[in-house]
């Protein structure tokens, strides 16, 4: 991406201004990436405050994600536009009130609008992180601000859980599960005016136009799609008007593809640049991501549900439990991404799955033998193997997808990268609520039993999931390029 720069005498700065501007970006993008994990282990509390039904806590989740995923993309051309600073402070703002008015929402299905609102604004404000490195920093001297950057999703996955159950243990003025949310409204205010003063000015030097059109379309699609998908969790069987929805979803989506392949014929700015699906590599990496973020998102979904509300952990113990998958990620991303992909290839991503399913089995065995008395370390052999699985997986699969994408493209690539993770991470939630909660309705009366139940039958389709994702893996280039 070229930058221009508009204030010389500002971007020039180094030293300790240059510092405050890198944590302050840095410190915007940690509060996204922990609302996407911390939400989780609030999700028993606030079903029984608000009175949520299962749809709601599903679009709690799905929303916020396709919320992101529409407008991540947009969200950078924005800044290429009207200045990177300039979006990145309406971001910061935007997603500080509606964080406030998800801590305030007195029913579910306010709180489901503004979790809508907060991805949106987060669309806005996460690209111009990247875009404010590149402007501060020259080619040479971006290793230890793109490392710091890179390390947040890990730490945001660590903090995440023992945060959120922190913050539900202490139970500060009686705000319970609300204080994940009024928790960024400080944080935000005091990021939002120390931006106002040190951030740089500029925007790109290439400034393509908006496609409002391709976003509408999409929009439109994947919520025909999501839809009935949610709004199955609830009936049974399916009326007929969710089967509509869902043919009719995918038919706007193949329009879509054909609006971007006409709009790149004549030369404009599409959002998902189609011709980067005729590569293998691309089209293969992209599937795949999809196929991986399916199952683990639903993980993760029903994971902090087993839990609390059917094991009746405290919130504290059961961010204990999860805690290990983070670390473990962490650990076996490094090991996959420095020692093991330059010798094994795609490899280490097929060994990354088989080892994630591996984990996933000892999760489904320990949740079906569960117990209200049973305690973290039934769960630690599954969490520490599951997540160094997703590690394993995790940090060589962008390498291996974008490997032969052309520079020209590189944006459109890693964006539609991001995208395809958060829309996977939407579908992962809709699939997941849509065969857990009638699982639930079965065996009301035994909540241990009726949650472990579920979860494994979630867990081994996860697993079944996983093994067509490997099929697919074959996809990908053998080896990665040398440098």
């Amino acid at each position: 991406m070229s930058i221009e720069t508009s204030n010389p005498a500002t971007t020039a700065a180094t030293g300790r201004v240059r510092t405050i501007a890198l944590l302050v970006i840095l410190l915007a993008s940690f509060m996204d990436l922990l609302d996407v994990t911390i939400v989780n282990i609030t999700v028993p509390a606030l079903r029984a405050e608000l009175g949520a039904s299962p749809a709601q806590v599903q679009w709690l989740l799905a929303g916020y994600t396709l919320a992101f995923a529409l407008g991540i993309i947009t969200g950078a051309r924005l800044g290429d536009l009207y200045g990177y600073r300039r979006v990145f402070l309406i971001g910061i703002a935007g997603f500080t009130a509606a964080s406030a008015l998800c801590g305030a929402a007195p029913t579910a299905d306010v709180l489901v609008a503004a979790r809508v609102v907060q991805g949106l604004f987060a669309a806005a404000m996460v690209p111009q992180v990247l875009s404010q490195i590149q402007l501060m920093y020259a080619p040479g001297e971006r290793g230890g601000a793109m490392a710091a950057f890179s390390s947040l999703s890990g730490l945001a996955a660590a903090a995440g859980p023992i945060l959120g159950a922190a913050l539900l243990e202490v139970d500060w003025y009686g705000l319970g599960w609300r204080s994940v949310f009024w928790l960024n409204v400080p944080v935000g205010i005091v990021t939002l005016l120390i931006a106002l003063r040190v951030l740089p000015r500029g925007h790109g030097v290439t400034r393509p136009r908006l496609d409002l059109t391709g976003l509408l379309i999409c929009g439109a699609g994947l919520v025909l799609i999501l839809y009935p998908l949610i709004a199955g969790s609830e009936e049974r069987p399916w009326p007929v008007w969710t089967y509509a929805c869902l043919v009719a979803g995918v038919a706007v989506l193949a329009g879509f593809v054909r609006h971007q392949r006409r709009l790149s014929e004549r030369g404009g700015a599409p959002l998902v640049e189609v011709s980067l699906f005729r590569m293998r590599s691309v089209g293969g990496g992209l599937l795949v991501q999809f196929l991986f973020f399916v199952p683990v998102m639903g993980f993760f979904f029903t994971f902090m549900q087993l839990l609390q509300s059917g094991l009746g952990m405290a919130p504290l113990d059961a961010g204990v439990t999860i805690l290990p998958w983070p670390i473990a990620t962490t650990v076996a991303a490094g090991l996959g991404a420095a020692v093991l992909l330059p010798r094994l290839g795609r490899a280490t991503v097929q060994v990354g799955l088989v080892v994630l399913a591996a984990g996933f089995a000892l999760l489904a065995l320990a949740a079906n033998a569960a117990t209200p008395g049973t305690g973290w370390l039934a769960f630690l052999p599954g969490v520490v193997v599951g997540g160094a699985g997703m590690g394993l997986t995790v940090a060589p699969l962008a390498q291996l997808t974008l490997e032969n994408v052309p520079i020209r493209h590189a944006g459109s690539g890693s964006g539609l990268f991001n995208t395809v993770a958060q829309v996977a991470a939407s579908v992962g939630v809709a699939v997941t609520g849509t065969v857990f909660f009638p699982l639930l309705t079965a065996h009301a009366g035994e909540p241990a039993h009726g949650y472990g139940t579920a979860f494994s039958v979630i867990v081994w389709g996860g697993i079944a999931l996983l093994a067509l994702t490997l099929a697919v893996s074959f996809l990908l280039p053998r080896k990665p390029s040398a440098p």
